[in-house]
């Protein structure tokens, strides 16, 4: 058998040392590539209503111990303002690694045996990438009063980039910008706290907005303004500012694939 030449060797070796990272990168349509670093999980989380008490405090556990966890940035879990056992669950950790160790430690699989018979809904963790996302570190903590909305974004994927054939013009701005343009806006609104566009790494075309507000009539405030309504008119294909179309027999074509989930929550750890 011919072995290989010593150069040859090494450069396989490297190339194979490379792969990893190369895989742990996340790919947009338009070429765009979004860092793991740092890595988010989103976890929605849905038990039985006699259960509610009970996961609440699994969940509230389970968030005081991954905060504590080597590489976590930030660990919160929140509780869905009028349906109470509904739970969302955002974590954010230095890489992948990091969070790979957190989820095959002994008290995450007590968590997630522990919480198993209550739930009524699979457990439904989904990982991202940080599309438009401020330092975790530099987000101030949750009071009583802060508001959390927490909303899945779902765009058609040749509606993400141009040309975007759905929208007023296939120049744009398509799903992608206007997602952007959006988070850009929301953080000079009075009272926010934080907003975060993530890409989810395994549907690239699916994106979670994460906001906290200092209190809920900020954000009452911020959803009247005229960026946020641009915003909801791009998305839906019509024209900007005009929110019915004149045509009465006219039927929206929009550029996401399912409804804009907004749901709003509450901090309990």
């Amino acid at each position: 058998m011919t072995s290989l030449p010593r150069g040859l060797l090494w450069l396989t070796v490297l190339l194979f040392g490379l792969m990893p990272a190369a895989q742990a990168q996340t790919k947009l349509r338009n070429g765009t590539i979004l860092s793991d670093k740092p890595y988010y999980i989103v976890t929605y989380v849905e038990v039985a209503a006699k259960s509610t008490a009970q996961a609440a405090g699994l969940i509230r556990a389970q968030s005081a111990a991954g905060a504590k966890q080597p590489g976590n940035l930030r660990f919160e879990a929140l509780q869905r303002i009028g349906r109470p056992n509904h739970f969302v669950i955002l974590e954010a950790w230095t890489d992948r690694d990091a969070r790979n160790n957190h989820a095959k430690a002994a008290h995450t699989i007590a968590f997630r045996k522990a919480l198993q018979p209550h739930l009524y809904n699979p457990y439904d963790e989904r990982p991202h990438a940080g599309l438009d996302a401020v330092d975790p570190r530099s987000i101030k903590k949750a009071t009583a009063s802060t508001l959390f909305v927490v909303t899945h974004v779902d765009i058609i994927p040749p509606e993400q980039f141009a040309p975007c054939k759905r929208q007023v013009s296939e120049s744009g701005p398509c799903g992608n910008d206007l997602v952007l343009a959006m988070v850009k806006a929301s953080r000079k609104h009075a009272g926010n706290l934080r907003i975060d566009a993530l890409t989810q790494t395994n549907r690239t075309n699916h994106m979670t907005i994460v906001e906290m507000w200092s209190k809920a009539s900020d954000q009452e405030a911020h959803e009247a303004t005229g960026e946020v309504k641009n915003f909801r008119d791009g998305l839906f294909a019509i024209r900007l500012g005009t929110g019915v179309p004149a045509d009465p027999l006219f039927l929206f074509n929009p550029l996401t694939g399912s409804l804009y989930d907004e749901r709003f929550y509450k901090a309990i750890d």
